[in-house]
């Protein structure tokens, strides 16, 4: 069982997501803030140019960023990349061909309040079903709480009233 939990004020909890395709070479973002009610404020998906899963998790942090600190100087980020979160909380840069992303989120980060937490795919739905929409969409696409599509409403909604989602793992059985 995995549960989202807001932030408390002033705090604003950003959740971003990046998906990569081996096969296809297509990438995309999500990213979405919210604040202490669970709400969100600023939501938005594109596509973007990735050359690995873990480039494409990180893009989405720096446009996320980037968003956010327009609203808050108190950052939680909540992302489902457990390794770049443990990269960020290291205070590491990385693999060489990355440190200039990594780099440029340590200045971006450096005069603001932030914290790093991991949550499972299945808590960060709602930015799993953004960058899923932003490797099918042409261009950058933004949403406010009353023009987002009825799924990420209720994704949102769900997360807000604490629901849990659920986390399911495969077992072989003799």
């Amino acid at each position: 069982m995995v549960l989202w939990h807001p932030p408390d004020a002033p705090w604003v909890k950003l959740n971003t997501d990046g998906v990569f395709s081996s096969s296809t070479l297509d990438a995309g973002e999500g990213r979405l803030v919210r604040g202490s009610d669970g709400g969100h404020l600023r939501t938005f998906y594109a596509p973007i140019a990735a050359s690995s899963s873990f480039e494409a998790e990180l893009l989405a942090l720096i446009r996320g960023l980037e968003m956010a600190m327009e609203l808050s100087t108190h950052i939680w980020i909540e992302l489902d990349s457990a390794a770049l979160v443990s990269l960020l909380s290291s205070g590491q840069l990385g693999a060489a061909d990355l440190r200039h992303h990594m780099t440029l989120i340590r200045s971006m980060t450096s005069q603001r309040h932030v914290r790093f937490s991991h949550i499972y795919r299945e808590g960060n739905r709602a930015a799993d079903f953004l960058a899923g929409r932003g490797v099918q969409t042409p261009a950058l696409t933004n949403y406010d709480p009353t023009s987002a599509s009825r799924y990420l409403k209720a994704l949102v909604r769900i997360d807000q009233l604490g629901y849990p989602n659920f986390l399911f793992r495969h077992r072989d059985v003799d």
